[in-house]
């Protein structure tokens, strides 16, 4: 009998549901046994849940501060996508009420700025700027980062495509290998 697939899964450093969307927080430092133990309590926390939770959407009727805000309270980050933040949300998050504490899970040095490896973090990516779809003009100033950053913005539009086809998909359609010939260090 096939084993089952599990909907639990870490998202933003916590344990995370995606059937009922419930977190769990997890306790950082970790050692590894121990956060296998936590997987394995959540996971079987969660063995029978329903698929009740949708990913949050941005309203694209709020202001983009608006917006960047959201994304850092809901939105799924990994450092790529936060160093997209970091990047387009400079200087304009003026006059937004925000709790820093959901600022600081995407606000990163530039020592710790890095590019999407593979389709998981791209997708973080996309998720950003479907938030907040105005920040796609201004993805030029992500080439100022690194020569890679600036071989992805290049290539942005066949990226987004070919993630689009994995995802109405499921295929492989060639972008892990596509995004591995652009990360290459020359």
């Amino acid at each position: 009998m096939a084993k089952k697939s599990s909907h639990c899964v870490i998202r933003n450093s916590n344990l995370f549901c995606e059937n009922c969307g419930q977190e769990q927080v997890l306790p950082y430092p970790i050692k590894i046994d121990d956060m296998v133990a936590h997987i394995d309590v959540f996971e079987k926390g969660h063995i029978n849940c329903e698929k009740v939770w949708k990913q949050p959407e941005a309203d694209l009727t709020q202001s983009v501060p608006q917006r960047a805000v959201w994304w850092a309270v809901y939105g799924e980050h990994g450092t790529s996508s936060n160093t997209i933040w970091n990047v387009l949300s400079q200087d304009k998050l003026g006059g937004v009420k925000f709790d820093y504490e959901y600022l600081k899970r995407v606000m990163i040095p530039p020592s710790a700025y890095d590019h999407p490896y593979d389709p998981s973090d791209f997708k973080r990516c996309y998720m950003l700027l479907k938030a907040i779809p105005e920040w796609r003009l201004e993805l030029d100033k992500m080439k100022a980062i690194s020569p890679v950053w600036s071989k992805l913005v290049d290539n942005w539009d066949k990226l987004t495509e070919m993630l689009e086809q994995m995802m109405k998909d499921d295929q492989d359609v060639g972008m892990y290998k596509f995004m591995q010939e652009l990360t290459e260090k020359n």
